[in-house]
């Protein structure tokens, strides 16, 4: 059975034409808000949504309570990519009966605790999206490279750093 919901593949045109066809394109403002419980325990709220960060009880005052805030920076990239694999495998009529996305990162935990020159920063992250779908690999291919050019985080996160994807299609690399 397809995840993505192949049917709304007209809406979706009529919606992407008339948005390319309309007199002004607005600029998307995405938000979150966000406040300090104790320590590092934080709350955000997002799209009427609440959502808790901590750090683990190893670091003084973690808690443990929730994810540390790394790991939602590294979700929400997922979360990016994968929206746009499903909302151009409905465009493309591509059913999917697998998405997933695997993010690993690398980081020089000194830039963290102010124990080099340069600032904090990601030394590399790689990815890999595993698909599994009936759709032929040049098809796949192409619905890889359009949902990466549509997705802000990958593109953002492409000029910044080491950004390595690789694509998985029904259990080997593409």
């Amino acid at each position: 059975m397809s995840l993505v919901d192949t049917t709304l593949q007209d809406r979706l045109a009529r919606r992407i034409e008339a948005l390319r066809t309309a007199r002004e394109l607005k600029p998307g403002h995405p938000s979150v808000a966000t406040e300090t419980i104790r320590n590092y325990h934080t709350r955000a709220t997002a799209d009427g949504f609440v959502f808790d960060a901590d750090e683990p009880v190893s670091k003084i005052g973690g808690t443990g309570t929730a994810p540390r805030p790394l790991r939602y920076f590294l979700a929400g990239f997922a979360f990016c990519l994968q929206a746009q694999y499903v909302r151009n495998a409905i465009r493309m009529g591509i059913e999917l009966d697998h998405l997933s996305v695997d993010v690993e990162s690398e980081i020089d935990r000194r830039g963290g605790l102010g124990l080099r020159d340069a600032p904090a920063d990601f030394e590399s992250i790689a990815y890999t999206t595993t698909l599994e779908t009936d759709a032929d690999a040049d098809a796949v291919r192409d619905l890889a490279a359009t949902a990466e050019d549509c997705c802000y985080v990958h593109g953002t996160l492409s000029k910044a750093v080491d950004l390595t994807g690789t694509t998985v299609l029904n259990g080997s690399p593409l």
